[in-house]
């Protein structure tokens, strides 16, 4: 049974001191070393994320709309459309096509 060869190269993670010592002890718990640990849970992230994106529930939907909106509530100016300049936009670029 072949193996694929194995490549040592660095990461080029960095840590505070306090998430260094939580991953320290979280390897320790698995009896694994810090770099095996870490490695397993990139390679289990990249995994997950692989496959199809997690579908937001609606409560999820809303909030996030609800912080957009906070957030850009002190840019608004009262009587300006952002929709209408947009739609203006793309309407003067659709016709120079």
């Amino acid at each position: 049974m072949a193996t694929s060869p194995t490549i040592r190269k660095p990461l080029g993670a960095r840590a505070t001191p306090e998430e260094h010592e939580q991953i320290t002890q979280a390897a320790r718990r698995e009896h694994r070393s810090v770099n095996s640990f870490v490695l397993r849970a990139a390679l289990q992230a990249a995994e997950t994320t692989g496959s199809a994106p997690r579908r937001r529930t609606p409560e999820e939907v809303q909030a996030a709309i609800q912080r957009a909106q906070e957030l850009m509530r002190p840019y608004r100016q009262p009587g300006r459309s952002l929709v209408d300049e947009l739609l203006a936009e793309r309407r003067a670029e659709a016709s120079r096509e």
